[in-house]
């Protein structure tokens, strides 16, 4: 039965695909797969029904710019490209800053042919708002990070992707290990697998990313702390280099530096100085206690686009003004 269900799916988005994407006439796809055309109106319709087909009016969840935000974003700090969301009180920051990230995937991924993805929700957030887009044939999607669903409090990053991909036309690459590990020697194992080193090698050949910032000891970031079972004195040790946040599970502190053991002998993704080596990376963040995970992912100089929403901005904002009075 699951079967079946499974195959009657994979028709809609077949049929579904052909009308919107491939711009094919009811008749012509019921041709090519045996159906009358009648057939083929009922199944369009139940694919809209079953929200396998969304239908978006460009402009209508365009999101509104804090233009002058960054404006003062791009003087005081070392970044090429800022996108601030205007989000309202009471509004969901996270809402409006995927939205305007899953622009920018709209904006450059025609042109990109290995396009990477963090995890969490920030990520999470940007992907469920990317319309259908058809790209380029060769085009692959892929998660630069293992998974690990008790820290991913957004939808598990494979099958996230693995959606989009479908969504666009493309093939999405598996990342067929944990993120984060109980001891140094279960990452040295996994890290002498073919599957996990071959992710890997393919995420360092990303042309386009999109990650999550995240702040120690809060949501995501606090979740993949506890998954390391780091001992009480390596947790002290943690603690004692005041890390701020983090990015692909890798702690970061104030200054951008990443940390070393035992937490980076707990992770399994790409490293910064991998991130700092892709063509373009939009790192992501939303809510004003991402503040201090966000300053320490600026400081690494790995991120070409920064976007959060506007009471984030005037809390970063804020902080730079506070630095240059030597507060």
């Amino acid at each position: 039965m699951a079967s079946t269900t499974r195959d009657a799916e994979s028709q809609l988005r077949r049929i579904a695909r052909m009308y919107w994407i491939e711009d094919m006439d009811q008749a012509a796809i019921g041709q090519a797969l045996g159906l009358s055309k009648s057939t083929v109106s009922r199944k369009l319709s139940t694919a809209r029904k079953l929200g396998i087909v969304q239908v978006r009016v460009l402009g209508a969840n365009r999101v509104q710019r804090a233009e002058d935000m960054e404006e003062q974003l791009l003087n005081r700090f070392d970044l090429a490209n800022v996108l601030v969301a205007d989000v309202d009180p009471g509004v969901d920051p996270l809402r409006g800053v995927g939205r305007l990230a899953a622009e920018v995937f709209v904006q450059r991924a025609p042109n990109s042919q290995r396009i990477g993805f963090g995890w969490g929700r920030s990520v999470g957030a940007i992907i469920e708002e990317i319309p259908p887009l058809p790209l380029p044939a060769g085009t692959t999607l892929a998660s630069i990070v293992g998974g690990m669903p008790s820290a991913d409090t957004g939808p598990s990053g494979n099958h996230l992707i693995f959606t989009l991909a479908e969504n666009c036309g493309v093939t999405a690459r598996r990342f067929d290990a944990p993120a984060v590990v109980e001891s140094a020697l279960t990452q040295k194992t996994l890290l002498q697998e073919s599957v996990v080193r071959e992710a890997l090698d393919f995420g360092r050949g990303c042309d386009l990313a999109f990650v999550g910032i995240g702040t120690f000891d809060i949501g995501t970031s606090e979740r993949v702390l506890s998954a390391m079972r780091l001992s009480a004195d390596e947790l002290a040790a943690v603690r004692s280099a005041r890390p701020v946040g983090d990015v692909l599970g890798r702690f970061l502190t104030e200054s951008g530096e990443p940390l070393g053991p035992p937490t980076s002998e707990r992770v399994v993704s790409l490293e910064i100085s991998d991130l700092a080596r892709i063509p373009f990376v939009v790192g992501v963040a939303a809510g004003v206690e991402k503040l201090p995970g966000v300053l320490g992912a600026i400081a690494t100089n790995s991120l070409d686009m920064l976007v959060v929403d506007n009471r984030l901005a005037e809390s970063l904002i804020a902080s730079a003004r506070r630095s240059a009075n030597g507060c």
